[in-house]
């Protein structure tokens, strides 16, 4: 039995030797270096298993101050200040419907150009109506085309088919 605890802790022995450098001949302070170098090259997992992005931030913005940003006195409370505001805004709406009304009668403008344009053309498309050839439908084509005597021969065969 003690044959078999040597050879068992003989195995043993060679397995951690498999997994653990052994730094024999060295001096202490060559061990101590390179134990703190084969430590601390020990693998970083792949950025797409964490679990935290490092290019976003993770905290919350920090709350701001309750205090109203404007300490410098009101401006609604000066009468002659509302009077002023009053008339810029009213000035500024007439601007904007002077300037509606000027597009709204531009538009007419080019709606009666439009129109009177139309007309002409159909003018002038009517008086070339009376000078264009007529068309003529299918049987007149087709009798301009061939003789009358093939015309008649054609009908004769036709009916004779018939």
């Amino acid at each position: 039995m003690n044959e078999l605890q040597d050879f068992s802790a003989l195995d043993s022995h060679s397995d951690l030797e498999k997994y653990f450098t052994v730094f024999e001949g060295s001096s202490q302070e060559d061990v101590a270096y390179a134990k703190v170098f084969w430590n601390s090259l020990s693998l970083q997992p792949p950025v797409e298993s964490s679990l935290v992005s490092v290019d976003i931030r993770q905290r919350l913005k920090v709350a701001k101050s309750p205090q109203p940003p404007n300490r410098g006195p009101s401006l609604s409370s000066n009468p002659k200040n509302d009077e002023v505001l009053q008339r810029a805004y009213q000035r500024q709406m007439e601007d904007e419907r002077k300037r509606y009304m000027e597009m709204a009668k531009k538009r007419d403008e080019i709606m009666m150009l439009l129109k009177k344009q139309r007309e002409e053309r159909i003018k002038k498309e009517m008086i070339s109506l009376q000078h264009k050839p007529r068309r003529l439908d299918l049987t007149e084509r087709v009798s301009l085309k061939t003789p009358p005597e093939v015309l008649e021969q054609d009908i004769k065969e036709v009916q004779a088919l018939i």
